[in-house]
């Protein structure tokens, strides 16, 4: 059973092999530049064990085994001949095993599946991000033996793994052994991908050095420190090989307490922070593991105040946000932008580690409104991959930019060649834009968008030039996917059209506004294509029926409001409730429209809120998370508190409850992070543009009050809501112009709204 202690511990209560797998996702130690799942010191089980470094990836055999059993799948899902030929794919890559530390009392070792478990506890500690486990185990002689082992991925230095691992003699007094060091016998997707180069084990110091596999061959490096303590004295060591185990190993004299300290140094070529050269100094320091807390707990909850969201009156759902922020924070590297973040964080292998549209949409608004200069390097990320997509346009026949819809450290297109739908997801291209719109109109940061930004929405726009179709005296969108993976091959997605004639908009506008000759270089932007661009983004066709509804496509309306299910069920690894003929109903996979009134913030001309909302979440089966924090946002808006509570539940739950029965493969980032999005968007009611803030509060009858932090163009801004007011204080006396109920205020310092 796992469960919260209280609003800053996560706790899991006892022993359970069933759950290794789930658990191990949810108590991932991390610091944005390494991920280590929740696998045991003693042991790192195979499908539980997994460390990972951002951008660490080489390509792996990977094996799909898809049965199309109905016209749906076999004729617009899966490209069975594609299928044939597919064989290789880029991943992440799991590095070797560097939590291992195993204690010997008497002649029997100590695992959790031999003798008894007398009692269990492992904490995540959300405050301080680290993760304790307290176990009493006795033997099948009767003898009980206390352990505390604790661990966390440093904050205070990047590259640094730190662990504790103590054992105390309860009712014996036989021989006690430790051994710490690294297991090289790990596995990605099954398969045996790193290439051993060295391995060294001498005074309590293990080395390890490896390539990541065959395609990049990115040289990575690991060296343990380890001091054994006997009732805290220092005792000798001695090196070891024993297969894929590089160990130190301590033969300790009786004492009541033995204890082993650790600390793990990363390093792989793909660091820009630190080179080989400099990584040797590691080997000169000591090993200390009380300060090395100190440190990293200090630094982390500097981070943590960042997104921190207090509630008065639900504390059930101040420690499930926590938790959600826990993994949010903890997936995205502040070191480089080698990569993006992933849809998995850093919590496990599916999806390869790969940046998806997640990135922007439903990740980056986090960033951006708590922590700018994390969003900050995730653009740099897409920057890096400016080139790239500049050549994935080429391989089209079409000018600009055309980004990849499933990224890696190249930026070519990884989309699996069996799946046909990926490849129309062009929605990634504006998706990507609005990401560089949304981090400038809520910073300001001019800086950026001369040197990086601009030339990227330059180039987005002239690939959409050239993509759309002059047709019924407008433009048109045709033959996309849109955000809806059910249905594939449309015309005029709403999400599409209406995304990309404001990013259009927004890049036209800003080339008017400020001085970009720069971008405008390298971009080879004239005036006449300046006036193509605003042209194409003033008649974008966007879909609206006069009742007010925005039909997700043409002709979505005339499809089935049911939908027929045949086949055995094959669907639902491909994230499908049921094996439907989803060509043929109106049942989507998640939400497309309604991402328009709640993550985007578009104002859609003549919409009825209400009733897009209430039809679209009918006809939603909620197959993807992404949806809960959608659904909590429009909820809020819509006034429908419970509603709200219910899929911020969901949201927050995901993996906590395993909604979707997949929580051992790794978290679900992007929900994860719309936890904080729901509050700031949906119950504050916040949206922010280049003029100041606008706000519509959605109280929400259960809580008392609740409080978040944001950064709006440099200052930091506090908001508080209570059941009648509204109040934000603001770091600085500059002026904030809040618009609210129809009239303007001014912020400077403290403005108190009466709701």
């Amino acid at each position: 059973m796992i469960a919260f202690d209280n609003t800053r511990n996560l706790s899991e209560r006892d022993y359970c092999l069933a759950e290794e797998g789930k658990n191990a996702s949810l108590l991932t130690t991390g610091n944005g530049y390494m991920g280590v799942r929740g696998s045991l010191e003693e042991f790192g089980s195979t499908g539980v064990q997994g460390a990972f470094i951002r951008g660490y990836i080489d390509e792996i055999v990977e094996i799909v085994q898809p049965f199309c059993d109905n016209l749906y799948m076999k004729k617009y899902y899966i490209n069975e001949e594609e299928l044939k030929r597919f064989d290789k794919q880029v991943s992440c890559v799991n590095i070797p095993d560097f939590l291992l530390i195993r204690f010997e009392i008497g002649n029997r070792v100590f695992y959790p599946w031999e003798g008894k478990i007398l009692s269990w506890k492992r904490t995540l500690d959300m405050q301080n991000a680290t993760l304790t486990r307290q176990v009493r185990w006795q033997d099948d002689d009767g003898n009980i033996t206390e352990f505390v082992f604790t661990r966390f991925a440093s904050y205070s230095d990047k590259h640094k793994y730190v662990q504790r691992a103590v054992a105390r003699p309860i009712n014996h007094t036989l021989q006690v052994k430790a051994l710490s060091g690294v297991d090289t016998e790990v596995r990605t997707n099954g398969q045996k991908i790193l290439v051993d180069l060295e391995k060294r084990s001498c005074e309590g110091i293990c080395e390890v050095s490896f390539r990541s596999g065959t395609k990049y061959g990115f040289v990575g490096k690991i060296i343990t420190k380890t001091v054994f303590k006997a009732d805290g004295s220092k005792v000798e060591s001695y090196g070891n090989a024993d297969g894929g185990l590089v160990y130190g190993k301590c033969d300790f004299p009786t004492a009541s307490e033995y204890t082993v300290e650790k600390i793990t140094y990363l390093y792989t070529q793909r660091d820009e922070d630190i080179g080989e050269a400099g990584f040797v100094k590691y080997l000169e320091e000591d090993v200390d593991f009380d300060l090395e807390l100190q440190k990293h707990s200090q630094k982390y909850g500097a981070l943590l105040q960042k997104f921190d969201v207090e509630i008065d009156g639900d504390k059930d759902s101040e420690a499930s946000i926590r938790f959600a922020n826990y993994h949010t924070i903890i997936s995205a590297n502040e070191l480089d932008s080698v990569h993006g973040i992933s849809a998995k964080g850093l919590t496990g292998e599916k999806y390869n580690q790969f940046v998806w549209w997640d990135s922007e949409i439903y990740q980056m608004p986090i960033f951006t409104h708590a922590y700018p200069e994390q969003a900050k390097r995730l653009l740099e990320y897409r920057y890096e991959m400016l080139n790239p997509s500049r050549e994935n346009a080429r391989k089209e026949n079409r000018r600009g930019a055309r980004y990849a819809f499933v990224s890696s450290v190249e930026g070519k297109e990884h989309v699996w060649i069996y799946a046909r739908h990926p490849f129309l997801q062009i929605h990634i291209n504006s998706d990507v834009a609005f990401g560089v719109i949304d981090y400038f109109r809520n910073t300001g940061d001019l800086q950026f968008m001369q040197e990086k930004g601009m030339e990227m929405l330059y180039e987005i726009a002239k690939y959409w030039i050239d993509r759309v179709t002059y047709k019924n005296g407008r433009y048109e969108i045709l033959n996309v996917t849109g955000t809806d993976e059910h249905h594939p091959y449309v015309d005029n997605d709403a999400y599409t059209n209406y995304e990309t004639a404001f990013i259009m908009k927004k890049t036209v506008e800003y080339d008017r506004l400020y001085d970009f000759s720069s971008a405008r270089e390298k971009a080879q932007i004239t005036d006449d294509i300046i006036a193509e661009i605003e042209k194409i983004a003033n008649n974008t066709y966007l879909p609206i029926d006069k009742n007010g509804l925005i039909p997700q496509f043409d002709g979505y309306f005339d499809l089935s409001r049911t939908l027929q299910v045949e086949g055995n069920g094959s669907g639902t690894n491909f994230q499908m409730k049921e094996a439907g003929l989803y060509h043929l109903s109106q049942v989507i996979k998640q939400p497309d429209v309604m991402l328009l009134f709640s993550y985007l913030n578009i104002d859609v001309a003549n919409a009825d809120y209400n009733a897009n909302w209430d039809y679209y979440e009918k006809m939603c089966e909620s197959s993807s998370s992404l949806t809960f924090p959608v659904h909590a946002i429009c909820s809020a808006l819509a006034g429908r508190p419970l509603s709200f509570i219910n899929y911020l539940n969901d949201c927050t739950h995901i993996d906590l409850k395993d909604i979707h029965k997949c929580a051992y493969q790794g978290v679900h980032s992007g929900c994860l992070a719309g936890a904080w999005l729901s509050v700031f968007r949906g119950v504050f009611g916040i949206c922010a543009n280049e003029n100041g803030l606008t706000v519509k509060p959605n109280r929400i009858p259960f809580w008392n009050s609740v409080k978040l932090s944001f950064v709006y163009k440099g200052k930091r801004v506090k908001a508080e809501m209570t059941s009648d007011r509204l109040e934000f204080i603001s770091d600085s006396q500059e002026e904030i112009i809040i618009a609210y109920n129809g009239k303007e205020y001014s912020l400077r310092e403290k403005l108190s709204l009466n709701i």
